[in-house]
């Protein structure tokens, strides 16, 4: 009769909530967790993390950042990469703005030079403009869904209100 009672308390547990729960957690964790470990292995160009460990001179590069200064043949590319800044002089003609947010794809030259073959930005203000609307959004969709549903943290789900 025991056995019994055991094989039920084991249904009862793999089928709370709690447990799947915990166990989703978990392997969210770990696909987290490979991402971050792998992800570089994949990347088409090196990036900052690459160029600060193996210095790729005169290969593709992709960097990003935030322009910091505007000078004759080009610009000042600030990048924070796990606390370490990178500043990089960027040889483009193309026109920036100091605070404009920046990637550029380039060759990758002494002194942390990149000649610049493609450059993406995003200007100061609309870096602005995109948090401000992101947070508006954010409150409404808060809004909205507490209008329509309320959680029941007894049962651990959602509820749709009528």
């Amino acid at each position: 009769m025991s056995s019994f009672n055991a094989k039920r308390s084991i249904k009862i547990i793999l089928k709370s909530r709690a447990f799947i729960f915990t166990i989703l957690m978990i392997l969210l964790m770990f696909l987290c967790l490979y991402y971050n470990t792998n992800y570089q292995a994949h990347l088409e160009h090196p990036d900052s993390s690459m160029i600060l460990k193996d210095y790729p001179l005169g290969e593709t590069v992709s960097v990003s950042g935030r322009v910091t200064m505007i000078y004759g043949d080009g610009f000042l590319l600030s990048d924070n990469y796990h606390g370490t800044a990178v500043n990089y002089h960027v040889v483009s003609n193309h026109e920036v703005k100091v605070g404009d947010e920046g990637e550029v794809l380039g060759t990758l030259m002494p002194n942390y030079t990149v000649k610049a073959s493609k450059i993406l930005l995003i200007t100061d203000f609309d870096y602005k403009f995109m948090l401000l609307r992101s947070f508006l959004v954010i409150i409404i969709f808060i809004l909205l869904f507490r209008r329509y549903w309320r959680f029941n943290i007894s049962r651990m789900e959602f509820r749709r209100l009528r």
